[in-house]
């Protein structure tokens, strides 16, 4: 059985160096099944602007309506957005959502690899992004951040590409409590796909199945899908036998055989990730 399939972190859009390839991989993603995906640029280390920021958006629309995805424009690491004048310029390009850093320190936040909160600019960016709808992606914040966000938000709680820290404790994943904070607030979190998050060692679809099966026995299955955070780690680090959205295919799968319904099975695979979205729409309307 093929599956369609939502994907809530990408970032082809920053490893692609070009329009054609971009195109060319989309095209493939349709192909594939894939309905619903977000794209992020990934800002750390280079030099993008809120130009080259509006030029993706743009070039997403265009391919949203010639494949009939729903690709959403997402930023990972807001550290390029020096002022609130700034951001107010970037708010206008109404993007998905942007992570407010990346793992370290910056303007805004600690990241994984700090014990930093919020800091004022920090509050001040969130307050001014959920005021124009835009989601701030819990993903690479650390924990005293997190807290700090779950706080003060008046959005659902979205996380787009982490795992969990009851199976192995990594810097970058979540506890059993920031997950059920994200699943309180009706949020959403995105599983990724990449070893040194799962296990630290190489990994099958087995082990990707493994995620899914604890949070569904802990938190239900209404919160969770994909974010496979493919073009954004070596291809080395994936599942041996998943390197692209057909692969995803092998979870469904295996899914089933642990008896979850097909009804659930389609959640996880997309359509917990577009309710989700239409929850979204209605709580801004």
């Amino acid at each position: 059985m093929k599956f369609e399939i939502a994907d809530c972190h990408n970032d082809f859009l920053t490893a692609f160096k070009n329009k054609e390839q971009r195109e060319e991989y989309i095209k493939e993603c349709h192909n594939q099944g894939v309905v619903a995906m977000c794209c992020a640029v990934y800002t750390t280390g280079s030099a993008v602007s809120i130009k080259n920021i509006k030029d993706y958006k743009d070039e997403l629309n265009y391919l949203s309506k010639k494949y009939a995805i729903n690709l959403l424009l997402t930023i990972e690491d807001l550290g390029f957005v020096k002022t609130i004048q700034d951001l107010e310029s970037l708010v206008k390009v109404k993007p998905f959502s942007v992570t407010l850093t990346w793992n370290y320190e910056n303007q805004f936040a600690g990241g994984a690899k700090t014990d930093i909160g919020l800091t004022c600019l920090g509050r001040d960016a969130v307050a001014l992004l959920e005021d124009n709808r835009i989601l701030v992606d819990t993903a690479h914040l650390s924990k005293k951040a997190f807290n700090d966000l779950a706080e003060v938000t008046r959005q659902p709680i979205f996380n787009s590409h982490s795992n969990l820290y009851s199976i192995y404790p990594h810097e970058r994943n979540l506890s059993d409590k920031q997950i059920k904070i994200i699943v309180e607030s009706g949020g959403f979190l995105g599983v990724t796909i990449y070893d040194k998050f799962i296990a630290g060692r190489r990994i099958t679809n087995e082990d990707v199945v493994n995620q899914f099966d604890y949070l569904i026995k802990r938190f239900g299955n209404q919160n969770f899908g994909f974010g496979t955070d493919f073009y954004g780690v070596d291809f080395s680090c994936l599942p041996l036998d998943i390197k692209n959205y057909n692969h995803l295919n092998k979870v469904a799968d295996r899914l089933l055989k642990k008896s979850l319904s097909l009804y659930n099975v389609n959640g996880i695979m997309y359509k917990n990730f577009l309710n989700f979205l239409d929850n979204i729409k209605k709580n801004n309307a």
